[in-house]
């Protein structure tokens, strides 16, 4: 965030005279950060969870900073954007809280944990074109070259079934049926029974910067021999890649009092990771457990037996380094402005009446919303996605709108800010 602050305060120093509509070299600024929060404050979000918990199962943010020059339609400018985007169940959320807050949680019943996450930092060049296409239609293309990735983090972590799923009364059922076996009752079928009614499956998939489970320090788990050495061979350094993005924006100026304008964020984009670090592990409690019993049953009946086979059956880890493609959601923003000709006279002053609505979807949440507007310049609105309000400014030189739902800020579950300013000459 500080060299955000720092870029927006140079680019504030270079629009410091006055801009002319008539003048074709442009010196621009662009700042757009939103981020979103369902169970808790996006404050808390990234630090403790240490807030009332509500539903929900997503939290995000998209910031984009560019500055640049524009010449008769042409674009060329710097980029610097952040995403993250995480998908969870009610259940991830919930206990993630419990965890950061010393909550106990309830042992009797399932869990369906999942926390899918797409994150990425990038920085490079975009080259834009707007063209007129039509009496009153403009269309926008832009296309952004990333010299530099970092901060990967794509995939999925899942758990489905009981956090303990040895609780005291399976271990005493347990005790109860191994205490009847003897030399004439070597039966282990009862164990069958009750083991059908555990149920843990564990699933990782994902690409990273920084391993997130121990996995520099994994070893082959065996149950029986001489424990395996650490897992060697991999590189857990931070990857780099390179990786591009296209956004399309229409503006249509129908006639004198309404005006549509549409943003497709993203509508092609990949990037590409050198050599990025990997894990995939799969394990299902429950067979693994149905085997162990088999596998006991013939030891008792005097079989030869290799009980490592259940680790190499069951328990699949893979970690290893790949070259890696990343790619994120498209998102699109739309905006319907009505001017109604209808003036009010506040302090002196008498501007024009607008209306407005919108409509931004992204890959997790939708954020419908209205608003009114007074001479396209003051704008008073509410997000109804995000339960917020946003406030904005529109003037020849410059733009901002800010949105929330808490202006404590520290507080806010919804939060954005958009701001440019521009130098002609």
């Amino acid at each position: 965030m500080p060299k955000y602050c720092i870029a927006f305060l140079v680019s504030v120093l270079c629009s410091s005279a006055l801009a002319e509509n008539d003048k074709p070299w442009t010196i621009y600024s662009n700042a757009d950060f939103f981020a979103y929060s369902a169970p808790v404050s996006i404050d808390q979000f990234a630090s403790d969870f240490n807030d009332d918990l509500e539903s929900g199962d997503t939290a995000f943010t998209h910031d984009r900073f560019e500055i640049g020059g524009k010449w008769r339609g042409f674009r060329l400018g710097y980029v610097h954007r952040f995403d993250y985007v995480t998908e969870f169940t009610d259940d991830t959320a919930l206990y993630h809280h419990s965890e950061k807050n010393n909550i106990p949680l309830a042992q009797n019943r399932r869990y369906d944990l999942l926390l899918d996450v797409e994150r990425v930092e990038a920085k490079g060049f975009e080259v834009g074109y707007e063209w007129n296409f039509y009496k009153g239609m403009t269309v926008d293309v832009s296309y952004s070259y990333y010299t530099d990735l970092s901060e990967l983090q794509s995939g999925s972590a899942a758990v489905l079934g009981d956090l303990t799923p040895f609780t005291d009364q399976f271990k005493a059922d347990a005790n109860a049926i191994l205490d009847t076996i003897s030399l004439t009752n070597r039966d282990l079928s009862p164990l069958l029974t009750l083991a059908q009614n555990v149920e843990a499956n564990l699933a990782i998939d994902y690409a990273y910067n920084e391993p997130k489970f121990r996995e520099p320090q994994y070893r082959e788990p065996v149950i029986t021999g001489a424990q395996n050495p650490v897992i060697s061979g991999v590189s857990f350094a931070e990857p780099s890649g390179t990786g591009y993005s296209v956004d399309i924006g229409f503006n249509w100026q129908i006639n004198d009092q309404l005006n549509v304008n549409l943003e497709l964020i993203d509508i092609a984009n990949e990037f590409n990771w050198d050599n990025a670090p990997r894990t995939i592990t799969t394990f299902d409690l429950n067979a693994f457990l149905i085997d162990a019993i088999n596998l006991a049953q013939n030891l008792v009946d005097g079989q030869i037996v290799q009980p490592n086979d259940l680790i190499d059956d069951h328990i699949n880890v893979q970690i290893f380094n790949e070259d890696f493609d990343q790619e994120l959601e498209s998102r699109y923003d739309l905006e319907v402005n009505y001017d109604t000709n209808y003036e009010v006279e506040l302090f002196g002053w008498s501007p024009s009446v607008g209306l407005s609505a919108g409509y931004y979807k992204t890959d997790t949440e939708d954020f419908p919303r209205i608003g009114i507007n007074l001479d396209r310049m003051l704008f008073l609105g509410y997000d109804i996605g995000g339960e917020a309000i946003s406030l904005g400014y529109e003037g020849k030189y410059g733009f901002l709108r800010v949105v929330s739902d808490d202006f404590g800020f520290k507080d806010a579950r919804t939060f954005g800010i958009v701001a440019g300013l521009n130098y002609s000459f």
